[in-house]
């Protein structure tokens, strides 16, 4: 990996994947994806979605990864084989790896599986059930055409969201010490994303998912790793990146498409995150 690489942030292009094999397929509940690729030049791998995932690592071999929550541990993490990564609902995530090729599982696991029970972001999880489901699967999907192939794979897929209900799902909560769920997540990055022009306040947020301000300012930083404000202005301002990397827009209109109120503002928030004004940003794009 060059000393120039960094972590997908979002808004520069991805690297393109080299796929030696994937094979997917809807199992009850669960989206399996089983993988195979090559990993001789720098790949991004992204996550960011209203369920969770699960990746579990069968094989192959890294040289290098970094990995980036937006919530949970992030630096420097090489996986063995057995190793899980859990992505949150809702939750950003981004990893740029190299090295020779990479073999994976990735379970996509509705919110609702879980009872809405929040998931912690964790690297290098083990879990010897995930892991043996997850490589059985890995064999299984491989010959999805074999109808007792298809039988078996459902009978893991079964075995595994049995296994995640009871040991990831709900938990009994301590009262007056409320967690934001999952689905509160997806809720509150819905609201904000999908109108980033809006005027956002506490009290509004707050009432989406029925908290008061107060707990809701507490609840939203643990989620998130951001303050309400932050977020929402981080996301403006990655809106705005992605349009000035590569849109035409003037940047007086997008700065207000994203929710600035003055041009002036804008351009002293972009420069504060990304180092550059918008105009410099846009000019090397270009």
């Amino acid at each position: 990996m060059t000393e120039a690489a960094t972590v997908w942030d979002g808004i520069r292009p991805r690297s393109g994947r080299d796929v030696v094999a994937r094979y997917q397929a809807q199992i009850g509940q669960l989206a399996v994806l089983a993988a195979t690729e090559n990993l001789e030049q720098p790949t991004d791998w992204a996550f960011e979605e209203d369920h969770h995932i699960v990746v579990v690592h069968l094989g192959g071999r890294l040289d290098q990864m970094e990995c980036e929550f937006s919530v949970g541990p992030s630096g420097p993490a090489l996986p063995s084989r057995g190793d899980l990564w859990v992505i949150p609902a809702a939750c950003r995530y981004a990893a740029l790896a190299q090295g020779e090729r990479a073999e994976f599982v990735e379970l996509g696991v509705p919110t609702a599986l879980l009872a809405d029970a929040p998931l912690a972001a964790r690297v290098r999880h083990r879990d010897d059930v995930l892991f043996e489901g997850a490589a059985r699967l890995f064999e299984l999907l491989h010959n999805a055409d074999d109808d007792l192939a298809r039988m078996a794979a459902h009978e893991v897929g079964d075995a595994l969201e049995q296994h995640l209900r009871r040991f990831y799902g709900c938990r009994e909560r301590v009262p007056g010490h409320r967690a934001l769920s999952a689905s509160d997540r997806n809720r509150l990055v819905d609201a904000i994303r999908g109108q980033l022009d809006a005027e956002h306040c506490l009290a509004g947020l707050a009432s989406l998912v029925g908290f008061d301000v107060r707990r809701f300012t507490e609840a939203f930083q643990q989620a998130f790793g951001l303050s309400p404000w932050q977020y929402v202005m981080r996301a403006r301002l990655d809106e705005a990146a992605r349009r000035l990397w590569y849109g035409e827009e003037p940047v007086t209109e997008v700065a207000l498409a994203t929710g600035f109120a003055s041009p002036s503002h804008f351009a002293t928030a972009f420069a504060r995150r990304f180092g550059v004004p918008p105009t410099r940003y846009r000019a090397a794009a270009q």
